[in-house]
């Protein structure tokens, strides 16, 4: 199990990507993670449940919401559901060719945290995002193309004016391409007992280095990163399938089954046995390994 690129799909001369989950099937996206930031409409369907970088939030129809760069997330809904599910994906390069100041980003676009004063900005964004989706679906011309580039800026111009928040700046470098590189060795590594120092030896850089370079990126040291691919891949092992904890403690790359049960319930605050007893239910059970 990886955490890799989600699959999207584009259309040529336009500046993003975007995805529409197919309505006839379950909403079940594997963890994955994108070099931009990724903005998500929940048009129809249910209760859609979204976890960032091991964070569970429910999503309800009319609810739109943005993930920041490099954040790890995953989806899940029921089958059988009238869905529609609309995102756009955008790179950084295409964000910084337009808005310098978008790689010290934070975005928050959570329904519950709005003011009277963003209501309105929250509102506008479905409308764009609605057009955008729309005019995705027609014959593509320069006309159409012209149509669906405004409403794309001013999409990033009412996240800009209304749902970012800077990050604080720091006496940095930033190379992208040395995180980027080192997130796919450990997404295909974690299960191995891989260590800071090992990764920051194998790309020839100094741990502090790589932690700046990590602290910069994705707000978190490059040990952190490394555990939390492990318990997210710990935590999708318990909801779908019936391995015994101390197999998927091992699968994933923990050095002892208490060092399992230790981070695991300091990330979710119950054990990894509890933890499956009241999630289990709500997702499918792989049943060959009873």
């Amino acid at each position: 199990m990886t955490i890799q690129y989600e699959n999207v799909q584009f259309t040529p001369r336009l500046p993003f990507k975007y995805y529409e989950h197919d309505a006839t099937k379950g909403v079940n996206v594997p963890p994955h993670w994108h070099h931009g930031i990724e903005i998500n409409y929940l048009v129809t369907g249910t209760a859609l449940k979204f976890v960032a970088d091991g964070v569970t939030k429910e999503y309800h129809p009319g609810d739109i919401w943005a993930i920041n760069h490099r954040v790890i997330h995953s989806i899940s809904g029921p089958s059988k559901v009238d869905w529609l599910e609309f995102g756009l994906i955008v790179d950084d390069s295409v964000l910084q060719s337009s808005l310098l100041s978008s790689p010290n980003w934070q975005i928050n676009l959570q329904n519950e945290n709005l003011s009277k004063s963003t209501t309105a900005a929250y509102e506008a964004l479905k409308k764009h995002f609605i057009a955008i989706h729309d005019l995705i679906h027609c014959q593509t011309n320069d006309v159409i193309r012209m149509k669906i580039l405004s409403h794309f800026f001013m999409v990033l111009a009412i996240l800009t004016e209304s749902f970012t928040t800077p990050m604080i700046e720091q006496d940095i470098n930033p190379n992208s391409l040395l995180v980027d590189t080192v997130m796919n060795v450990i997404n295909e590594d974690y299960s191995r007992q891989i260590t800071g120092t090992m990764i920051a030896s194998q790309f020839h850089v100094s741990l502090t280095t790589l932690n700046q370079q990590f602290g910069y990126t994705v707000q978190m040291s490059v040990n952190k990163y490394i555990r939390l691919v492990r318990l997210l891949n710990a935590r999708r092992l318990l909801l779908e399938t019936n391995k015994a904890v101390s197999y998927i403690a091992g699968e994933c790359g923990f050095a002892s089954d208490k060092t399992f049960y230790r981070n695991f319930k300091a990330w979710k605050g119950v054990t990894p046995s509890a933890y499956r007893r009241k999630y289990a239910k709500y997702h499918k059970n792989d049943t060959r390994y009873f």
